[in-house]
Order: C-alpha cells, then sequence, then structure tokens
C-alpha cells in the first residue's frame, strides 16, 4: 500500500513540474514574439518663443505604432512615450514642422515604427501688450442703512498680452466677485482678476488690491413751511417770511424720523435796537444732520422797542 502511495506522489509531483515548465514555455515563446501596436499619445508642444502665440488649431493627439517584443509592448504605458514638438526654431508667421519616429524615447527594445500625422502646421503670430483698467465687480449689499463709498483699486491698470484683433474694443478687466453681504465697515481684499476671452492673457500678477469703503446711507429731505421763531425779546417783532423750507442730509434713519418743532429749529435773534434788519436765522439741527440749503436764506426783521413789562411798573410807581 505504501508502495502505491509514493508511486502516485511521484507522478503528481511529475505532472505539476510539466505544467508549470509548459507555462513557462509558452510565456517565454510568446513574449519573446515581434509585434506591432497602436498607442494615442498627447502631443506636447514645448519653447514657444516669446511674445508669441499659436493662433491656428493643432490636435492635442497623435496616433503612435510601436514595434517590439509582446511583452514589452503590453507593459508599455501611454505615460511612457512622449511626443514633443519643439518650437524653439519657430519662426512668426507658418512653421511647417515634422516629428520623425527616431526623435520618440521609449524603453529598451521598443522602436517607433510611425507616428499619425507626423507633419504639422503651426501659425505663430506676434502679441499685443495692452493696459487695461481694473473694475471690481460686487456681489450683494452692505447692511441696511449702509452704502457703497469710496472704492480704491491697486494698480488701477494691469497688462495683458493678445493678439491685436483680440485686443480691439478690450479696455476693461472685471475682477471675481467681492462680497458685500451685510458689510457696515470699509475692508480691503485682494482680489483675483477674471479671466479674459479669446487668445488673451493676464501679463503678470493676476491679483489687485480693493479697498472698500462702506458709509452710512444718507438722505435728503426738504421740510416746508417751518415757523421762523424769536429768542430773547418782549418786543413786537414782524418777521417777513415767517416760514422758511428748509433741505436737511444726514443718515437715513434719522433723516426720516425727523419732527419740526421738536428737533428742527429755526431761530432768529433779536436785534438790540429798533429798525428793520436783515437777519440769517439760526438752524438748530441733531448731530450729523447737517443743512443744504434754506429758502430764503435771510429774514426781515422788523422791530419796535417797548420797555419791559417791569419798567412800566417802576414808572407808574414813582
Amino acid at each position: 500500500m505504501g508502495r502505491i502511495t509514493d508511486t502516485v506522489l511521484k507522478d503528481f509531483w511529475i505532472k505539476v513540474f510539466s505544467l508549470v515548465f509548459a507555462v513557462f514555455l509558452w510565456i517565454s515563446i510568446v513574449g519573446g514574439e515581434s509585434g506591432e501596436e497602436f498607442f494615442v499619445v498627447p502631443l506636447t508642444i514645448t519653447n514657444i518663443p516669446g511674445n508669441m502665440i499659436i493662433s491656428n488649431d493643432v490636435i492635442n493627439y497623435v496616433n503612435v505604432r510601436v514595434r517590439g517584443r509582446r511583452g514589452a509592448l503590453r507593459s508599455l504605458d501611454t505615460k511612457q512615450i512622449h511626443v514633443i514638438l519643439d518650437l524653439t526654431d519657430a519662426r512668426e508667421g507658418e512653421n511647417n514642422m515634422t516629428i520623425f519616429p527616431e526623435e520618440i524615447q521609449l524603453p529598451e527594445g521598443l522602436s517607433v515604427v510611425r507616428v499619425s500625422p507626423s507633419r504639422f502646421t503651426i501659425q505663430l503670430d506676434r502679441l499685443t501688450e495692452k493696459w487695461l483698467l481694473v473694475v471690481p465687480s460686487f456681489l450683494g449689499a452692505p447692511a441696511q442703512g449702509y452704502k457703497l463709498g469710496r472704492i480704491e483699486v491697486s494698480p488701477t491698470k494691469v497688462p495683458v498680452l493678445g493678439l491685436e484683433e483680440a485686443l480691439l474694443g478690450q479696455e476693461e478687466i472685471e475682477t471675481h466677485h467681492i462680497e458685500l453681504f451685510g458689510k457696515k465697515q470699509s475692508f480691503t481684499v485682494e482680489a483675483d482678476l477674471k479671466p479674459l476671452n479669446g487668445n488673451v492673457h493676464i501679463k503678470g500678477d493676476h491679483k489687485v488690491k480693493v479697498k472698500v469703503g462702506i458709509v452710512v446711507k444718507t438722505l435728503e429731505r426738504t421740510f416746508k413751511a417751518l415757523p421762523v421763531q424769536v429768542r430773547g425779546t418782549y418786543q413786537k417783532i414782524v418777521l417777513k417770511p415767517d416760514k422758511v423750507s428748509l433741505t436737511l442730509s444726514g443718515p437715513e434713519k434719522i433723516i426720516r424720523e425727523l419732527i419740526p418743532g421738536s428737533n428742527i429749529r429755526v431761530i432768529v435773534p433779536a436785534p438790540q435796537m429798533s429798525g428793520t434788519f436783515d437777519v440769517t436765522p439760526e438752524v438748530v439741527l441733531p448731530p450729523s444732520v447737517h443743512m443744504v440749503k434754506m429758502i430764503p436764506e435771510t429774514i426781515h426783521v422788523g422791530i419796535l422797542l417797548k420797555k419791559a413789562p417791569a419798567e412800566k411798573k417802576r414808572h407808574k410807581g414813582k
């Protein structure tokens, strides 16, 4: 029984060894066979001359036919294939260029048979520089009762490069949105410039500094027929006119709550001698409110001196 078991085990290991050897031999034979495969590879354009731009459409991918051992072909990744169009010697205008198979470097044992397409027309046009005015772009609104004040941008203009026809009519460049939601105080922010359409590129820094002024919202309001009061007299006074019209300016909330006679008063100081005078009234207003105009600006005051009541009594007693 033991002899039979040993024989079976011996045959089993011989079969396993034979199978492994056959697989190894098959892989060696197949892997060693030569073959060809197509790869779709990105086209990389390098060394574009300064102040130049490619103005025509150029394909982004090329077909590359590679020859080599099948095993090596199977392990080849497209990231290992670099198809480069070098524009070091290109000039302004039309450039006809060719990529040759031998210019493409591959791992050992592999070679490029063909590149398709291999010929390219590159149109290089000279870029024009132009300075554009920076215009801040805002989103939202300040808190209630506040509004945008003075806006300062630094720098006020930035240089851009582009084809001459692309720059026609371009005078401004906007920033990305600067948020104003609920703002009550002025602030400073670095804002990114928006990309421009077409073959136009920002030259240098893509950021600008923007100082945003937030101020109290003001309101102008006109109060008509406000009575003119006389201060400090026992005399008979005639005012012509005895009412004025006031236009006031100040914080919106305060202006809306003003009440004539309560927190708005127009006063004429009484002269100390008889006669007629043109007097500029004194206007008493709450803090932060100022007068824009008064109609009329002067009041004609007519006065007749009389003795004060106390003086009359003393005179009668004598």
